[in-house]
């Protein structure tokens, strides 16, 4: 009997990196017949952390019969390439296979602690390397029939490339020095009006028009005091919400107003502001290429597994 695979019909197949454990029913409860191939109850529960995991990140609530329809399609797609692979001659690579398992009874600490996990749940570490085998199938299928035959021309790196320009910008970064005065997180509101109303004095010094960086290293209890306050370069979202807020909004040479903080009260200046880089596309094409490739990997194998299940028999097991 065949067994269904551990892995995504989207993406290069690699099976057994870290296989959560479940708690299993009957193990030879079979909870589809594809092809005449049984898909059992144990090897779905493997594979549904694995989908939760996906939708999670995806930001999919991750529960509910929508986890169990998405199981229940990534296994038949699975076993469906894996018999495509057997018919068009495909042989599983027993070494790498072999390397797999190896490397997961080392994350589990040894073969005999892998196996007593497995059998936790009723599984034996047969049929789990059974699931390694198939999902080396398929992934010789997609390797030596569906990658060879995926082709990029120029024209479709520089149209990738003019379409997402904006994964190829760098972050714009702006210049600033501050003047800080420290509140700590116990002070009084009596406190903490006066470190207030030292940043205000200290504003208005600066707006007045005597040197930023003097006062900064005059006033600013900040651990940049001695360089004149001076922050280099950030990008937007590298420092407190307040603070960016605020220094995002004023154009070079300008000083904010008094900005709170967790920290305390400072008073902004910024020197330059700098244009986010465009990644050239000749250092682009590489990634472009990566992209476009997986893209049009996950199209074909899409296609296929399509063409597999319009010619499948996929049912329930008779009660």
């Amino acid at each position: 009997m065949k067994r269904v695979l551990l892995s995504s019909a989207a993406i290069i197949f690699l099976c057994c990196a870290a296989i959560p454990i479940q708690a299993a029913g009957d193990p030879d409860e079979v909870a589809l017949i594809v092809n005449g191939d049984e898909i059992f109850t144990w090897e779905l529960k493997l594979l549904m952390p694995q989908i939760q995991g996906e939708m999670a990140a995806q930001g999919i609530d991750a529960k509910g019969q929508e986890v169990i329809r998405k199981t229940l399609d990534r296994a038949i797609d699975s076993l469906l390439m894996a018999e495509e692979a057997r018919r068009r001659g495909i042989i599983p690579d027993e070494a790498r296979i072999d390397k797999k398992l190896r490397g997961l009874a080392e994350g589990a600490g040894g073969r005999a602690e892998l196996e007593a996990e497995l059998m936790k749940s009723r599984i034996t570490y047969d049929q789990l390397r059974s699931t390694a085998v198939q999902a080396d199938l398929v992934q010789t299928l997609v390797e030596t029939e569906v990658v060879p035959k995926i082709q990029i021309s120029e024209q479709d790196v520089e149209t990738f490339y003019a379409e997402n320009l904006d994964n190829f910008t760098g972050s714009e970064k702006i210049h600033s020095r501050h003047i800080l005065l420290i509140v700590d997180s116990g002070a009084t509101n009596a406190e903490r009006e006066a470190a207030r109303q030292r940043a205000e004095t200290a504003r208005q010094r600066a707006a007045a028009g005597e040197d930023f960086a003097t006062l900064a290293a005059e006033l600013s209890e900040g651990p940049n005091a001695a360089r004149g306050g001076d922050l280099g370069f950030t990008a937007r979202g590298q420092m407190v919400d307040s603070f960016d807020d605020a220094v995002w909004v004023l154009e070079p040479g300008e000083i904010s107003d008094v900005v709170e903080s967790r920290l305390g009260y400072h008073v902004i200046k910024v020197e330059e502001v700098v244009e986010a880089p465009i990644v050239p596309l000749d250092e682009a094409r590489p990634l472009v290429m990566d992209l476009l490739r997986q893209q049009r990997t996950g199209t074909a194998i899409g296609s296929l597994v399509a063409e597999l299940r319009a010619g499948a028999e996929i049912r329930e097991p008779a009660l």
